[in-house]
């Protein structure tokens, strides 16, 4: 009896996945002038084991990174701080090459200005601060080192070419790269545990709630980070449902320049995955 319970929790979950595929499959349809690449990991609890079950559309496809290559980064920067090579107690110094323009306001402030590294690292995900997030790439070591680490991690489609603002595109990344990186670092032991709280809290307060999080219900909670430029636009985290119920989301658009379309689509998309997983 058990185990049949068990097997029909998963075929009930399979259905319902392969439903909910079929429904992105049809909203994407309504925008031909879009490119979307999706990557959606949901979990199922069964008896005696997890199961994962995904949605991969264009998943695995390179896409311009934006402010989503932040994610990345912050977790290369947790992982030398676990390892003792950086500490939390430094001050980075603010450089002329270190100046961007886009989000943030630490470009406000006059080279030579010392700021805190976990001051820094706050502002480079909460508010997706450009020029913060080049104080880090620095004390990383540059762009390639930097690069270098990130290849480390694994993740096979993302790449830093430029410091930020990247406002041609030219970092890149997928929306598998990001869930998997994500999913490690805050379900897993790839940190440590005073790393990956400070991450999930820092991704938790991030101020852009206008993409994934218009689709999400009540009493869920969502450690992300969302990336803008012109042609691009995404958003990608942890859904955390009651009874402590999960799913992995990452939504990429290439758009036509700043077409509004990349927003709504993102936040349709996330309606349906929320409705059908909650």
């Amino acid at each position: 009896m058990f185990v049949f319970n068990d097997v029909l929790a998963v075929t009930n979950t399979t259905s319902v996945i392969n439903s909910l595929t079929n429904k992105i499959r049809t909203t994407i349809k309504k925008y031909p002038g879009l490119l979307c690449g999706i990557y959606i990991k949901s979990y199922s609890k069964t008896k005696n084991s997890l199961s994962q079950e995904i949605i991969n559309i264009n998943g695995d496809s390179q896409f311009a990174a934006a402010s989503l290559i932040k994610i990345p980064i912050a977790i290369v920067l947790l992982k030398k701080i676990d390892s003792g090579e950086i500490s939390w107690n430094e001050t980075l110094i603010l450089k002329k090459h270190h100046y961007a323009q886009g989000a943030g306001f630490i470009r406000t402030r006059k080279a030579g200005t010392k700021i805190k590294l976990r001051e820094v690292f706050k502002l480079m995900l909460t508010i997706s601060d450009n020029t913060g997030t080049n104080m880090v790439i620095d004390r990383l070591g540059g762009v390639n080192k930097t690069h270098s680490h990130i290849v480390n991690l694994g993740l096979k489609n993302t790449k830093l070419v430029n410091w930020l603002g990247d406002f041609k595109g030219t970092n890149k990344t997928s929306p598998h790269d990001l869930i998997d990186i994500l999913d490690r670092a805050l379900e897993s032991n790839f940190l440590s545990n005073d790393s990956r709280q400070i991450l999930k809290n820092t991704l938790l307060n991030v101020k852009n709630k206008s993409l994934i999080n218009k689709g999400l219900g009540k009493y869920t909670k969502f450690p992300h980070k969302t990336g803008t430029i012109g042609i691009c636009i995404g958003d990608a985290g942890i859904v955390y449902l009651p009874w402590n119920k999960k799913f992995g989301i990452s939504i990429i658009v290439k758009r036509p320049f700043n077409s509004l379309q990349g927003q709504r689509i993102i936040r349709e998309i996330s309606s349906l995955v929320y409705s059908s997983l909650k």
